[in-house]
């Protein structure tokens, strides 16, 4: 770069990430409401969303089944659940599969794909701005002992997410009639759709032949993926009365509260925040964003909060039961005793 003869423009188009042939960039357009009911929502393009088409990883366990354990001393046999193929759930599934009429086009056998999806953004440096959004799929198919081996390749890298651009707090500073608390929903809104919008490219009609998730409010009065409980009873929480309510009180996506309260945002100019989209989406912690994978695969009988597990990073390294841990350790040392 200090050469005589260098030009900036050398570098136009150079970056670092290179990606195989089969990859495929493109770009993603949201609305941007603009609480005006004359105005239309204000579309924004995003671009640079590089992702492999889902249905290119392949890799497969074709057939569930029971593993059991004998007691050598009395006979009797229990049931033993270690990898998602021996799981009950995976049975029933499999049950439901060879029941559905066949394609009588189509000579090869009915197997289930369990794809597992993992993203989450993260800094590419301890210095700097630079950052990534990737998405990892793992396939359930395989046995634990391989998705977890750093080195055979069992995950798979299918996409980077964009972010949303800095150019985007302008659009929404030039809004008429925006506050500052607005301004900061109205982002957040944005980036929800984003997510979504993205999901909606990658859960293309392929991947449906072949085969920020929950959309629930951070913190919100039932921050619970699973179920309804509200943040004023957590004092309940590994109680058998906390059990039987997550019974019977799970989470069921509300799509009508869902569209009417886009529309309230989009056709009536109603902030995002606003009382309005408050009311139509009652008691809870929704968001007036459309899930994509209850859009595409409600249908095909996805329940969408069965499926979201927990983030044992989070939960341990980064969690509170981290600081509860160090919290009962130091008063083990404080006994008289000691430990």
């Amino acid at each position: 770069m200090l050469a005589e003869d260098f030009d900036c423009k050398h570098l136009e188009g150079f970056s670092k990430i290179t990606f195989l042939d089969d990859w495929i960039e493109t770009s993603v357009t949201i609305n941007i409401p603009t609480k005006s009911k004359e105005d239309a929502p204000r579309p924004y393009t995003i671009p640079r969303f590089h992702y492999c088409p889902l249905v290119e990883a392949r890799a497969f366990h074709l057939l569930p089944f029971k593993r059991l354990w004998k007691d050598p001393l009395d006979g009797h046999q229990e049931q033993m659940y270690n990898e998602l193929y021996t799981s009950d759930a995976w049975l029933e599934a499999q049950d439901d599969l060879q029941k559905l009429p066949k394609d009588p086009r189509c000579s090869l056998e009915h197997v289930i794909a369990g794809l597992m999806l993992f993203s989450n953004a993260t800094h590419l440096a301890n210095f700097g701005t630079a950052k990534a959004w990737p998405v990892y799929a793992y396939f359930g198919n395989l046995t634990k002992y391989l998705c977890s081996s750093p080195t055979l390749g069992s995950c798979h890298l299918v996409g980077f997410l964009p972010s949303l651009p800095d150019h985007i707090k302008d659009i929404i500073c030039s809004l008429p009639r925006v506050s500052k608390t607005g301004m900061a929903s109205l982002r957040t809104h944005c980036h929800r759709e984003l997510f979504h919008a993205c999901w909606e490219i990658l859960l293309d009609t392929e991947f449906l032949y072949a085969a920020l998730i929950a959309t629930i409010k951070d913190m919100g009065s039932c921050p619970c993926p699973c179920c309804l409980m509200p943040k004023g009873l957590f004092s309940y929480l590994g109680l058998v009365k906390d059990m039987k309510s997550c019974i019977t009180n799970l989470q069921v996506y509300v799509m009508a509260k869902v569209i009417k309260a886009c529309e309230f945002i989009y056709a009536l100019g109603n902030m995002v925040d606003g009382a309005k989209v408050k009311d139509t989406l009652g008691e809870g912690s929704w968001v007036p964003i459309l899930n994509q994978f209850v859009t595409k695969l409600s249908t095909l009988g996805l329940d969408l909060f069965r499926m979201l597990v927990v983030n044992l990073m989070h939960e341990c390294k980064l969690g509170t039961w981290k600081a509860l841990f160090t919290h009962l350790i130091r008063l083990l040392y404080a006994l008289p005793e000691g430990i």
